[in-house]
C-alpha cells in the first residue's frame, strides 16, 4: 500500500513538473565597443507570458514546446538599456580655442504588452509598448540632458502550412513626441522545427522588418535532445547612411523541464558582446 501511494505521488510530483502555465525569461547583454566614441553598453531583458491552456511537452525540444504545441499566451515585457561613451574632444562642436573635453551617457526603459494567438492554422501576434529615453552630455563640468518618449507597436498575421512550419507578415514601429520622429515598417518572421534522426531536431528561423531603417535577424539551433541545444544567429541593421552586421553563438541547456539556462558570444566590426539569460517555467 505504501508503495503504491509513493509511487503515485512520484507520478503526480513528475506530471506537474513536466506541464507548465507560466514561464520567465531574463537576460543580461554586456557589449563592448573598440571605436573612438562608444565604450560600452548594457542591457536587461525581462519577460514574463502566461499561457491561456497548459504546455504538455512531449517528444520535441523543451525551448519549442509552445510553438509545436501551438499554444495561445499573453506576455508583458520590459527592458533596460544604458550607453557610456568614452571621454573625447568636442572642441568642434563648441566656440571654443583649444581642446574640450566631453562625454555622453544614455539609458531607456521599454514596457510592452503583447499576445499570441493560434486557432487553427491561423498565427496572430500583437504588441503595443511605451519607451522613455534620456542622453545626457558633460562638458567642463556642465552638464544637459533631453529626455525622449515613444510608443512602439508590432502586428502580425501568420499561416502554418504545417504544424511546425510558421510564416507571418505584418507592421513594426514606433511613433515619437512628433510626426517627424516616427517610422512604420513592414515586418516578415518565419520559423520551421524539424525533426531529425534519434531524437534530435532542428530550428530555423528568421525575423526582419523594412523601413527608415532596416534590421533582419536569421539563426538556426540544433537539438542534441529535448534539454540541449547550440545554435548561430545573424544579424543586420542599415540605417541609410550605414550598415553593421553581428554574428552570434548562442546555447541553452534545460537542467529539469521547468528551468533553463543559456548564453550568447557575439562579435562584429569593432564590438563584442556576451549574454547570459535563463528561463523558469512553473
Amino acid at each position: 500500500m505504501k508503495k503504491t501511494l509513493l509511487a503515485l505521488g512520484l507520478a503526480v510530483i513528475t506530471s506537474s513538473t513536466f506541464a507548465y502555465d507560466a514561464q520567465i525569461d531574463g537576460g543580461f547583454t554586456y557589449t563592448d565597443w573598440d571605436n573612438d566614441i562608444v565604450d560600452s553598453n548594457g542591457l536587461f531583458n525581462l519577460q514574463g507570458t502566461l499561457y491561456l491552456d497548459s504546455v504538455n511537452p512531449k517528444n520535441g525540444p523543451l525551448n519549442e514546446a509552445a510553438f509545436l504545441g501551438h499554444n495561445s499566451n499573453i506576455y508583458a515585457k520590459y527592458s533596460y538599456q544604458y550607453l557610456d561613451t568614452k571621454t573625447v574632444d568636442v572642441s568642434d562642436y563648441f566656440p571654443v580655442s583649444g581642446p574640450l573635453a566631453g562625454k555622453a551617457e544614455y539609458d531607456s526603459h521599454h514596457i510592452s504588452l503583447g499576445a499570441e494567438y493560434f486557432f487553427e492554422q491561423f498565427y496572430f501576434n500583437g504588441e503595443l509598448g511605451y519607451k522613455e529615453e534620456k542622453a545626457e552630455v558633460k562638458v567642463a563640468g556642465i552638464s544637459a540632458s533631453e529626455d525622449y518618449d515613444s510608443t512602439t507597436y508590432r502586428a502580425l498575421v501568420g499561416y502554418l502550412p504545417v504544424s511546425n512550419l510558421l510564416l507571418a507578415v505584418g507592421i513594426d514601429g514606433y511613433q515619437g513626441d512628433n510626426d517627424e520622429d516616427e517610422d512604420n515598417r513592414f515586418a516578415v518572421k518565419a520559423k520551421y522545427v524539424a525533426p531529425l534522426n534519434n531524437g534530435q531536431y532542428i530550428n530555423l528561423e528568421a525575423d526582419g522588418a523594412f523601413g527608415d531603417v532596416d534590421s533582419a535577424t536569421i539563426g538556426a539551433d540544433y537539438y542534441f535532445d529535448q534539454a540541449f541545444s547550440i545554435g548561430a544567429a545573424y544579424n543586420i541593421v542599415d540605417n541609410g547612411a550605414e550598415d553593421t552586421d553581428f554574428f552570434a553563438i548562442r546555447s541553452k541547456y534545460f537542467l529539469n523541464p521547468n528551468l533553463a539556462i543559456g548564453g550568447q558570444v557575439g562579435f562584429g566590426d569593432d564590438v563584442q558582446a556576451f549574454n547570459i539569460n535563463a528561463t523558469f517555467r512553473f
